[in-house]
């Protein structure tokens, strides 16, 4: 008799604990579930913001620590695909940071261009020299601005793929706009029309003997 109550007790207790160990679990798992969701708030706010406006330096830093952060042992599934969209959030403000820096650039190195054709009193060896140089530069920057803004586009344009995992789990305010994104990439293409127009125009201004 005595052995069977302490056989019904060691059941009683395996069940306990076996309940207590799933309810952690969950509680767990729902607690990893919500800090993955305030992390991709948290990103998707961030990324408005530099599709708004030139993205302070810091941003891209920020983003990568919600990348690091992004973890969820319970929810191995949703943390990937959260995972996914932060690193894709975190390129697009990257490359919208430095596609800001080399359209300056190129304005920079077409004025330099256009101011030394219009000085130019007397066209010697070296007037030439410098006249060549600058018309690299300016091809230079020219190209990796369109390089820029090309990965800036295919990044936007490709965004929505980041985000079909996570329509299911998480809040759609959780993720950029789709009218957001399209903005975006609009004003990418068609900077990069306005640069390549510029690039044409001072091409004429090439020195030529």
């Amino acid at each position: 008799m005595g052995g069977s109550k302490a056989f019904v007790a060691a059941i009683v207790l395996v069940i306990a604990g076996s309940t207590g160990y799933l309810l952690y679990a969950d509680k767990q798992k729902k607690e990893q579930q919500r800090a993955l969701a305030a992390l991709l708030g948290d990103t998707t706010a961030q990324l408005r913001k530099a599709l708004s406006a030139p993205p302070p330096a810091d941003l891209v830093a920020r983003l990568d620590g919600n990348l690091k952060a992004a973890k969820a042992p319970r929810d191995r599934p949703l943390a990937d695909a959260a995972g996914v969209y932060i690193y894709g959030a975190r390129e697009i403000v990257r490359r919208r940071g430095e596609a800001e820096r080399l359209a300056r650039e190129a304005a920079m190195s077409r004025r330099a261009l256009a101011m030394h054709m219009a000085a130019a009193s007397g066209r010697d060896t070296y007037w030439f020299r410098v006249a060549s140089d600058l018309k690299k530069r300016v091809e230079r920057d020219h190209h990796e601005l369109e390089v820029s803004l090309k990965a800036l586009s295919h990044l936007l344009h490709t965004l929505p793929e980041t985000q079909k995992p996570l329509a299911s789990h998480v809040d759609a305010s959780l993720l950029l706009e789709d009218e957001v994104r399209r903005s975006a990439e609009e004003r990418a293409e068609a900077t990069a029309k306005r640069a390549a127009a510029d690039l044409e125009k001072v091409r004429g201004l090439g020195p030529s003997k």
